[in-house]
């Protein structure tokens, strides 16, 4: 909205080591006189492989006037939502396979070194 490409966003992020779990919850700051997004992303494995990724997000129009305003207001930020939705899908999506690969890689060399441990002292 407004051609700014910059938004400020305040969000918290929760980690379950136990589970695996990461939830991010975010609100906008920018434009919050005119409407409010309140978004909630949760990943969570499903296998070793898998990761499950589930978005939901309330957008509410709470500029003053009538409700077809707000409507056409709401309207246009679900579309701008759903957009940029899917890119940081991806983006999060990329950082998780690089996790995958470097959290690997870490497991294969530290195996390999316990192996040449055994191994000098056998």
């Amino acid at each position: 909205m407004g051609g700014n490409d910059t938004s400020i966003v305040f969000e918290i992020s929760y980690v379950d080591p136990a589970s695996k779990k990461v939830t991010m919850t975010s609100s906008n700051m920018t434009f919050s006189n005119i409407i409010n997004v309140r978004e909630t992303v949760v990943y969570k494995p499903l296998s070793e492989t898998k990761t499950q990724f589930v978005q939901q997000a309330k957008i509410t129009a709470v500029c003053g006037g009538w409700q077809k305003i707000k409507n056409a207001v709401e309207e246009a930020s679900v579309c701008a939502f759903s957009k940029n939705a899917q890119t940081g899908r991806e983006g999060f999506e990329s950082v998780l396979e690089m996790s995958r690969r470097v959290f690997q890689e870490e497991k294969k060399e530290k195996e390999l070194i316990s192996r040449n441990q055994q191994t000098m002292m056998a």
